[in-house]
């Protein structure tokens, strides 16, 4: 028996809820268990039913999707929360990054695409659209030294530099594997030395880390 990892979704457009829990509930592995208009209300459903994953919009009445999103994770932090929006601002993703989330994705994803990050995100991996990828890295190199001391960064390899890059980009171990000509076990053994390099916990902390500490970038 396959188990359905429990959703919920926050949305102000009810359309728009209608058609993710039409696609998701399609699915044998996820199942939709609530639906919230608003940061508000999907805090208050949290308190009696807790779900694997959230949906998230950005902008809401009342409390931001951002803000909701740090309230969660600071209380729940075991949920995977995913931000679903239509703005590909770099300056939303690095909020959403310091917030917690453990996704950005944008309202133009295919459906099929949409439902294989969420099985990656479940299974720890971390994704942010490529659509605002390369935003957000040129974004960084702007702003690159204004709040990590070079001195405080981790030194990584040029090869483990590579890994945390593509696993930032949302890849599994083994797309790692294939695009760098390596074999798993490889790539197995430079994402310990990373994590143990970062202090990172796992592929979505190390993934976080990446980013908030800049170095990617030096």
């Amino acid at each position: 028996m396959i188990y359905a990892n429990k959703v919920i979704i926050v949305d102000d457009h009810a359309i728009v809820r209608e058609g993710l829990k039409s696609l998701i509930n399609h699915e044998e592995d996820f199942e939709v268990i609530a639906e919230a208009e608003s940061g508000t209300a999907c805090l208050e459903m949290l308190e009696t039913s807790l779900p694997d994953i959230i949906l998230m919009d950005l902008k809401m009445p009342g409390i931001s999707g951002i803000e909701t999103t740090r309230l969660i994770k600071t209380e729940y932090p075991q949920i995977k929360l995913i931000l679903l929006t239509n703005y590909d601002n770099e300056e939303y993703v690095l909020e959403a990054i310091k917030a917690g989330a453990d996704g950005y994705v944008l309202k133009d994803v295919k459906k099929g695409d949409l439902i294989e990050i969420l099985r990656k995100n479940i299974q720890d991996q971390a994704f942010i659209d490529p659509n605002v990828t390369r935003k957000l890295f040129d974004h960084l190199k702007k702003t690159i030294g204004n709040e990590i001391p070079a001195s405080d960064r981790p030194i990584l390899t040029q090869r483990e530099l590579e890994i945390l890059a593509h696993l930032t980009e949302g890849l599994s171990n083994k797309e790692i594997a294939n695009a760098l000509f390596i074999s798993l076990d490889t790539v197995k053994s430079h994402l310990k030395k990373i994590y143990q390099k970062l202090g990172a916990q796992n592929r979505s902390h190390a993934a976080k880390l990446a980013i908030q500490k800049r170095i990617l970038f030096t």
